[in-house]
């Protein structure tokens, strides 16, 4: 925790928040950064006293999360997403017995009855944070009712997050939310995680051959994330057109998901070559110790880790153009963009960086520059801070603890 953040923060003036997921606790994946990083900033908004920071989950059978503190006690079990008055009864007087004033939801809707409980029991700013697609793009008239929805709606977000600048145009032009609610605060890597330390890890660890180039997928393994579009791809590059210096490895799978994947190129002999290696702990030693990042997804993708945790270790990263990753990888020079599902597309950059390695070291040390400068961990929770205090600011009454506090830290800063 950065202590510039609680400098100066009287008892008085600390703010209680509230942090509910719509999952069960420890799913994994992209949650339990997210977990973190509001812990962290809620922490800040606390001025260090932990007993104010409050987190829910849809349920707690998968135990404590693990991305927090294992003394921290202040959880509790609940699904926003049920519309039982008593159950949001129930969250409301959760928050006015604690003197709760700030609720950060994952993926809410910008309209819900729970609002107007909330905001009735003393809750000052809830605030949606959104690490999925809220909306597909709507016809104009489609889209101006669901924005009169908005505003004229007693029950309502005081605040909406997003991870990209296209996740927020859908929103916009999708669900028909005012921009003055928006605010977009890009996903931060912690560069002293994940930095180019270049080994031979990744070939021990899997078992590749030490003369190939890796290239690296990790993320889910569902059809949105276009892992099949990565595999017709490496058997294009190596049955096709015989390339003896690369090799394939993708990171995430669970279970049994990889067979479907395993099934495209059983018997043409290159099973050696193309490696699924699970859901992973040890992603910061591998990715240094690769070629190459690749992200082709064909669905939708927000401003995913990933990538920028690819690029803070070093690599030049190779991503569909869509969605929220042209703002993460910067074609040309940070890496190269193809279109969704085009596995030619996907072959020719593959290739081209593998004819000019130069190239990828020069796109890879402007990946990790540009993670050391903006896309850092410290930067999304400073940004992510400033917009908690903005909507709290925006929600407070003159002279109220609150108040005080926003004055104290001189106002609220522009969010990114």
């Amino acid at each position: 925790m950065n202590a510039h953040y609680i400098e100066g923060v009287s008892e008085r003036s600390r703010i209680s928040s509230l942090f509910l997921f719509h999952t069960p606790s420890n799913v994994g994946y992209a949650i339990a950064p997210a977990e973190a990083l509001f812990f962290d900033v809620g922490l800040e908004l606390a001025g260090g006293d932990s007993s104010q920071v409050y987190f829910g989950f849809k349920s707690l059978e998968g135990g404590h999360p693990r991305s927090l503190p294992a003394n921290f006690k202040n959880l509790i079990a609940y699904d926003y997403f049920n519309r039982d008055s008593r159950s949001m009864r129930r969250l409301a007087d959760y928050a006015k017995e604690n003197r709760i004033r700030l609720v950060t939801m994952y993926d809410a809707q910008p309209v819900d009855p729970l609002f107007k409980f909330l905001h009735e029991a003393g809750v000052r700013a809830i605030i949606s944070y959104w690490g999925a697609t809220i909306s597909s793009r709507m016809p104009l008239w489609k889209t101006a009712l669901k924005r009169l929805q908005i505003v004229l709606s007693a029950s309502k977000l005081d605040g909406l997050i997003f991870q990209s600048k296209a996740m927020a145009d859908l929103a916009i032009y999708g669900r028909g939310v005012p921009s003055h609610m928006i605010d977009i605060v890009y996903t931060g890597v912690d560069i002293s995680v994940f930095k180019p330390e270049r080994s031979d890890y990744v070939y021990d660890a899997m078992n590749l051959p030490r003369d190939k180039k890796v290239f690296v997928y990790s993320g889910h393994m569902e059809a949105r994330k276009g892992v099949r579009t990565l595999i017709e791809a490496a058997i294009e590059v190596l049955d096709h057109r015989k390339r003896h210096d690369v090799c394939f490895l993708l990171c995430g799978n669970k279970q049994d998901e990889s067979k479907q994947y395993e099934q495209m190129y059983a018997g043409l002999g290159i099973d050696s070559l193309i490696k699924f290696g699970g859901y992973r702990s040890d992603m910061p030693r591998i990715y240094p110790s690769c070629f190459c990042g690749v992200i082709p997804t064909s669905g939708w993708d927000s401003f995913p880790r990933s990538p920028i945790e690819m690029a803070a270790s070093g690599l030049p990263v190779i991503a569909s153009r869509l969605g929220g990753l042209p703002e993460a990888v910067q074609n040309r020079r940070t890496g190269l963009l193809f279109e969704p599902g085009m596995t030619a597309e996907l072959v020719a950059c593959i290739e081209t960086l593998l004819e000019k390695p130069e190239l990828a070291a020069e796109y890879g040390a402007r990946g990790r520059e540009r993670c050391e400068k903006e896309l850092n961990l410290e930067n999304q929770k400073r940004h992510l801070r400033e917009v908690f205090l903005k909507r709290l600011g925006a929600a407070v009454s003159p002279g109220s603890a609150e108040a005080e506090a926003r004055n104290a830290r001189g106002g609220s800063a522009a969010s990114q």
